[in-house]
């Protein structure tokens, strides 16, 4: 049936240290996804009830009712969606431990409540596996806390690994290598992204509140080193913050870094809350920042991909929403 909606209402679970959402997305109207779970701390679930509820809320996007969080969305749009309840988008973010402190992550604001508890999401999985629920041809995602303070971050990637997952996104800061990202990377299933968001280490101390620069650098180098047939699985990420990181010699900076280590691909973001206040009265010196970026990133050879905040920016401002949406990859 044709209507518009989104991969992630469609296909997508998202696990969270509190709760189970579709997506992480953020819509115009209100900051709160969609949540099919509450107050989850890895009790047992009743999928029927969840699946229920998942249909409950397609079933309005196909009578043409669209979710307030999602109104102005750039996930939106228009396709002959299927009934399959299977999850083919996973998101795993159920853990929220971290070996830095970035001044624009969520755990440093003061909304923050801290878990009131771990759980292991591995018995979840099996789970849905055994019941036949996940597609392994879409995309594993991780987007929590730091993977290398995730004490399953092996075993979940492994099971993934064996079950033929033909994606496997993992967000790292980079100043611990992990092992199984080492051999991942050989596989090209698997694929890396780093917010490094500067070109030194002064302004790495700033953004990130520790003295770890190098470590980063010398840890980005391995990972490129370890791709397999695709080097292109590698990205650097700027997260483009006013007032910290919003000149051309920031810019310039971070891209002359991510060619000497030989990254090929790199990413674009807005610091969420920034543009969440000022998303109807954006600076002009900011557009004209993303239009030199998008240009030099260009010129350089590499490639480009935009995470969902700057999307949003880019749906405001009109931009060119038909290249490197970087939703989902393959979407």
């Amino acid at each position: 049936m044709k209507y518009i909606c989104c991969s992630n209402i469609q296909s997508g679970l998202r696990f969270e240290y509190n709760c189970i959402k579709l997506c992480c997305f953020m819509g115009t109207n209100t900051p709160d996804p969609l949540t099919i779970k509450k107050d989850y701390y890895g009790e047992k679930l009743n999928w029927s009830e969840l699946i229920s509820k998942i249909q409950e809320i397609r079933s309005g996007f196909k009578r043409g009712e669209i979710d307030s969080h999602c109104k102005g969305c750039f996930a939106l749009r228009e396709d002959d969606w299927d009934d399959n309840t299977k999850f083919k988008w996973i998101q795993i973010a159920h853990w929220s431990d971290c070996n830095c402190n970035c001044t624009y992550c969520y755990r440093v604001a003061s909304e923050f409540v801290k878990p009131k508890k771990r759980y292991k999401l591995m018995p979840v999985i099996k789970e849905l596996d055994k019941m036949g629920l996940l597609d392994y041809s879409g995309e594993l995602a991780y987007s929590g806390g730091e993977p290398a303070c995730l004490r399953e971050f092996d075993d979940i990637t492994n099971f993934f690994i064996k079950k033929g997952e033909r994606n496997i996104m993992v967000h790292t800061n980079a100043i611990v290598p992990v092992k199984s990202v080492l051999n991942g990377l050989k596989t090209d299933t698997m694929s890396v992204t780093v917010s490094v968001d500067c070109g030194d280490r002064e302004k790495f101390k700033q953004i990130k509140q520790i003295d770890a620069y190098k470590k980063v650098m010398n840890t980005l180098k391995r990972y490129v080193e370890a791709q397999g047939l695709n080097k292109k699985m590698v990205r650097s990420k700027y997260i483009i913050i006013p007032k910290v990181n919003d000149t051309k010699e920031d810019v310039n900076k971070w891209l002359d870094e991510t060619e000497r280590i030989g990254i090929q691909q790199v990413i674009i973001d807005f610091e969420s809350d920034w543009l969440a206040r000022n998303s109807k009265n954006i600076p002009s010196y900011i557009d004209d920042l993303y239009d030199y970026i998008v240009a030099d990133i260009k010129r350089r050879g590499l490639d480009i991909q935009f995470y969902g905040v700057a999307n949003q920016y880019r749906t405001i401002k009109g931009k060119d929403l038909d290249v490197g949406i970087g939703l989902h990859k393959g979407d």
